[in-house]
């Protein structure tokens, strides 16, 4: 092959990238998001006990915050983490009279550290779960807000909001089914925990 041939060559490849890039854009879809706060320095294989508590539910979903903090407990499970029994939760928050979750003083983080001999203690929220319709598709809206906060100091160590929704490339253009809403959140909670474990 002559240089002329081979400059032709690089010429049509450069001239294909951009319109390629473009392509893998809309493929992938700019519909997600997360943001994060990592404590610097910590070192999160020291929390092997962990405390999910009830997450507070701002969905039209009333049990939104019960099915994603079940997800939250397997996808712990999943990785070696122990997590106390959701009942004993509700006890010991009963004992150090919390009356709601979002009123919650680092005091009782750390006397529930204590007592229930967790390393650290889940909070968090469910801003949206269901299923959004646009002008000709549906498709799941997905976002969780996670804190985790070590029980001997009352530091957040470790802070976390996921978004996941909106309408494919394929679905929006070929009308291909899309994922389910519980295929969804468990990819949510699962990329969540991917950012530490």
């Amino acid at each position: 092959m002559s240089k002329t041939e081979k400059r032709g060559k690089q010429r049509r490849l450069y001239r294909s990238l951009p319109v390629f890039c473009l392509l893998i854009f809309f493929i992938s879809g700019c519909s997600n998001g997360m943001k994060q706060y990592v404590r610097p320095n910590f070192d999160f294989s020291a929390v092997r006990t962990v405390a999910v508590l009830p997450l507070e539910n701002f969905t039209s979903d009333k049990y939104a915050g019960g099915k994603i903090r079940s997800k939250v407990i397997i996808e712990l499970l999943s990785r070696g983490i122990d997590v106390i029994e959701p009942g004993e939760i509700i006890m010991t928050l009963r004992e150090l009279k919390v009356r709601s979750i979002d009123s919650i003083r680092t005091e009782d983080i750390q006397e529930m550290g204590r007592m229930l001999d967790a390393e650290a203690v889940i909070k968090g929220s469910v801003e949206a779960f269901g299923i959004s319709k646009g002008i000709t598709v549906s498709y799941p809206e997905v976002s969780i807000d996670l804190t985790l906060i070590d029980t001997a100091s009352g530091n957040i160590i470790w802070s976390v909001w996921h978004t996941s929704g909106g309408a494919s490339f394929w679905t929006r253009h070929f009308g291909t089914e899309g994922m389910t809403l519980d295929n969804t959140s468990a990819k949510v909670v699962k990329e969540i925990f991917d950012t530490i474990y």
